[in-house]
């Protein structure tokens, strides 16, 4: 599975080891996850960070992130929504073909879908990233599939 991830999910992560939040970047971290960037985005993402996560633990987990990010290049420019920052993102899941750009901005909520991206909050992606997993036998994974309906 392919996704983006907005700069304001990754800050979430930082303030508590149990978020849905972080438990996105660990799945990336780990691997499991293919997550995507452009160059410009993952800069601006670790100059941001840099400067609002204190948590010396959590950066270094945001390092192992980037580590595992995928560049991507963006061959056409878009205009989607107002903020330019956020149109990056879009650009970074279109090149990407991600199937899922995780983000808790309401403008690029609003959008839905975007050429085959689907745009959800963290706690939706999760809730459909661990209904598409493989069964674990855990009690997440038997109320993620009852939600789903599978």
């Amino acid at each position: 599975m392919k996704i983006v991830v907005d700069t304001n999910v990754i800050i979430q992560g930082a303030d508590d080891e149990n978020s849905i939040a972080f438990k996105i970047i660990r799945e990336v971290i780990d691997g499991r996850l293919g997550a995507f960037a452009t160059h410009q985005t993952m800069s601006e993402n670790r100059q941001m960070l840099r400067k609002l996560v204190r948590d010396r633990e959590y950066k270094n987990a945001l390092e192992d992130f980037f580590a595992n990010l995928q560049i991507v290049k963006v061959y056409q420019p878009l205009n989607v929504v107002t903020d330019p920052e956020d149109n990056k993102l879009i650009e970074s899941a279109v090149s990407s073909a991600a199937d899922y750009l995780v983000t808790r901005d309401r403008e690029v909520l609003a959008l839905e879908e975007y050429h085959g991206t689907k745009i959800v909050t963290p706690e939706e992606f999760w809730t459909k990233y661990k209904a598409e997993s493989p069964d674990d036998g855990s009690a997440w994974s038997d109320w993620s599939r009852m939600i789903m309906g599978n």
